[in-house]
């Protein structure tokens, strides 16, 4: 665990955002949610870098039991 001082001003702000019932819940649903998204962003990187094989055959996978 990690103490963090945060602006009484912007925690109350995040607890009202989220919706969650204490400042200890609204932050950690805060970071997680920033986590996920730095994610999202690292894959958005990799668009474009990768190209699509042209004998794949999405109809033929499709038959395969």
């Amino acid at each position: 665990m990690i103490t963090v001082q945060l602006p009484d001003e912007l925690l109350q702000e995040l607890v009202n955002v989220t919706g969650n019932a204490d400042a200890e819940a609204a932050v950690y649903a805060a970071l997680s949610e920033y986590v996920q998204h730095q994610k999202q962003l690292r894959v958005l990187d990799f668009e474009g870098q990768f190209d699509a094989d042209p004998t794949y055959n999405y109809k033929e996978q499709r038959r395969v039991p």
